[in-house]
């Protein structure tokens, strides 16, 4: 199997794809998304409103079931025998993003697609991602995150995340800092540069978004989370860039649904919130929801920074600490040591068992700290 081939560690170095790129024809425009949070929506809003008139690639990270999920033509998954074929794992000796990457980039090559959507993985300078060349760049935001590889401040982060800009317009959300950050490095290369809040700018109007920058766009989307504002904004200003017509573009993100943000099911919600920022717009975002107690079920990864994940958690009627499948997830009696009311489970299935007994009517089970747990909490009620 194609995964026994490749190495599960991070290295950030471009080293191997370098190499990579040498049979590597990019004969597609490159919209290149990177940033905090909010990557994999932005790339989905840009990529639902693109297909409509082209043929577009998406690649975005990490999957929730299954590993096609992160390599899409029009919304259609690559298969189970195209991921054998476009297998470059042990050619190159490449790490598991690395050898996802150079797959999806030279599928969207032999499949000839018109865009391909790339959502960085890690940072951006240094991202296995970044040798596309992009025809626009966007970064989404910058927050503290992954210091051990990133850096301790938000400058230092930026600089991380604005080395995908290269020599075509970008598109940001970021502010403060950060936003200086990548203001310089857009003047210093002569780019153009759209920001949110000067060049475009979102509102909420009920469950509509309004957003106003070249034109004016009224939108009821599927995805209707607060915290999909600024998302939305930016998709729509990279989608004017492009020249894309204002009916395709409302069209294209309303109709979007992507699973694990917000997603109702039944009495859960599960959202795939991975950093305090994230855990912040989610407890923001649950506001708007009727409910009249919460259960939390918290699950999280090591290399976050799960204690202020925890202080930003809404106040719940009862807190269960859960672990994913995965050896970077945190045990949950170490969840328990840093915050003592959780209730410690022995795995997402028994998590589940503990919320369900717990629950009442018109309560609500929250499920967050990771998009791994989002993942597996979908496995198991689909499968219920």
């Amino acid at each position: 199997m194609w995964i026994d081939n490749c190495n599960g560690k991070i290295d950030l170095s471009l080293r191997r794809m370098n190499k990579f790129k040498k049979e590597f024809n990019q004969n597609y425009k490159v919209i290149h998304v990177g940033g905090t949070n909010g990557k994999g929506s932005v790339c989905n809003f840009i990529a639902g409103a693109l297909s409509k008139n082209y043929k577009v690639g998406l690649y975005t990270s990490p999957h929730l079931e299954r590993v096609n999920e992160r390599i899409k033509i029009n919304g259609k998954e690559i298969s189970n025998r195209e991921i054998e074929e476009f297998n470059y794992f042990s050619k190159y000796n490449f790490t598991y993003f690395e050898g996802l990457t150079a797959m999806a980039l030279k599928y969207f090559e032999k499949k000839k697609v018109n865009f391909a959507v790339i959502e960085v993985g890690l940072g951006g300078r240094l991202d296995a991602t970044n040798i596309v060349e992009p025809y626009i760049t966007i970064i989404t935001n910058v927050f503290m995150e992954h210091t051990q590889w990133l850096g301790n401040s938000i400058e230092d982060i930026a600089k991380e995340k604005a080395g995908i800009i290269k020599n075509s317009p970008v598109v940001t959300g970021c502010k403060g800092r950060a936003l200086d950050i990548i203001k310089k490095i857009a003047k210093d290369k002569k780019i153009d540069l759209y920001v949110e809040g000067k060049n475009f700018k979102w509102k909420r109007d009920g469950k509509k978004f309004i957003i106003e920058s070249d034109g004016k766009y009224i939108l009821e989307p599927k995805m209707n989370a607060l915290y999909q504002g600024s998302n939305i904004a930016i998709a729509i200003k990279a989608l004017e860039l492009i020249g894309i017509e204002k009916e395709d573009i409302i069209n294209g993100i309303e109709n979007i649904f992507i699973p694990a943000r917000m997603e109702k099911i039944g009495k859960f919600i599960i959202d795939g919130a991975h950093n305090p920022h994230g855990i912040e717009a989610f407890s923001m975002a649950l506001k708007e929801i009727d409910y009249e107690n919460i259960i939390i079920i918290f699950g999280a990864m090591k290399d976050k920074n799960v204690k202020k994940m925890i202080e930003l958690l809404p106040k719940s009627k009862a807190m269960i600490a859960t672990k994913v499948k995965n050896k970077r997830a945190m045990e949950p009696k170490r969840l328990k040591e840093l915050y003592d009311k959780f209730i410690p489970s022995k795995d997402v299935l028994h998590a589940i068992k503990i919320a369900e007994k717990l629950y009442r009517e018109n309560d609500i089970i929250a499920i967050v700290g990771s998009l791994y747990l989002a993942g597996e909490v979908r496995k198991i009620l689909f499968s219920l």
